[in-house]
């Protein structure tokens, strides 16, 4: 038997985690001193905590080790681990994308100093939105991960036999920013034609009046264009009629440089009443 001090350098945790995992049920000592509460561990339970240190470090949860080992299924893991090979890869399609904006920002002091902060006034224009069918789906998400979304619906539609119609649009339903817990509404024009009879999912956008600024740049600095239009709207006399939408006019993987990137603001007006 193992002290948990002995035990602790073995699996190389604390003896602090050891405590902890017994309290969740992931691994409890072999054996407890009833007078003094001492914990003892096996020699059987070596592999068992060689093992939670070797899950832990790929980065799983503890939930998701505690399932594997409680089930001792390899699928599970095999499964969780393809989970953490896709986050994984979000988050380097994140930092390709960080790079490439650090880049293009230093191009700029470079070649123009000072004029890297002259930007150039963003044109809004009033239009008539057109009535669109849609597959969409609301989500409550980190602003960041809002690709995991439009991919989900993308998948709902190839998998209905459907065909997209036309650009992604991301609408924004709370009432300020909100970067943890945002409420969106991911929407992807689908051909009417090919609608199958299960249309869970498919609804159709209403028309109406809106204010539109054409973006070109980075996602994070889309601020300017809400900025425009919101400036547009106060001098016209408008107000908002209902959530702001954005449409993505080409595809961020396609796109080698953010700067690069065609975002339309649409934000629904009507008139003010005096």
């Amino acid at each position: 038997m193992y002290s948990i001090g002995e035990f602790s350098k073995i699996g190389s945790v604390s003896t602090k985690t050891l405590r902890y995992y017994d309290e969740i049920g992931l691994l409890h000592p072999a054996s407890v001193d009833e007078v003094n509460h001492y914990r003892y561990y096996s020699e059987e339970q070596v592999d068992q905590i060689l093992y939670i240190t070797e899950l832990k470090s790929l980065d799983l949860r503890l939930e998701q080790i505690k399932a594997v080992i409680e089930n001792g299924e390899i699928p599970l893991l095999e499964r969780f681990l393809s989970e953490q090979i896709e986050e994984i890869n979000c988050r380097i399609q994140k930092d390709i994308r960080l790079k490439l904006s650090i880049e293009n920002k230093m191009r700029k002091i470079q070649s123009g100093g000072i004029q890297m902060n002259k930007e150039c006034e963003l044109a809004v224009e009033e239009k008539q939105f057109t009535p669109v069918w849609v597959m969409s789906k609301k989500a409550t998400i980190e602003i960041s991960q809002i690709g995991t979304v439009i991919g989900s619906v993308y998948e709902e539609i190839f998998r209905r036999g459907l065909q997209p119609a036309g650009p992604v649009m991301t609408f924004y339903l709370d009432e300020e920013f909100q970067h943890e817990n945002a409420n969106v509404e991911v929407c992807i024009p689908v051909d009417k034609k090919g609608r199958e009879e299960d249309i869970s999912g498919i609804r159709m956008l209403d028309p109406g009046l809106c204010a539109v600024c054409l973006y070109t740049g980075a996602y994070h600095k889309i601020g300017k264009a809400y900025a425009a239009v919101l400036k547009w709207i106060e001098e016209n006399n408008y107000c908002i009629s209902s959530a702001p939408f954005d449409s993505y006019l080409n595809n961020p993987q396609d796109v080698k440089n953010p700067e690069e990137l065609m975002t339309q603001v649409w934000f629904p007006i009507k008139k003010q009443i005096s």
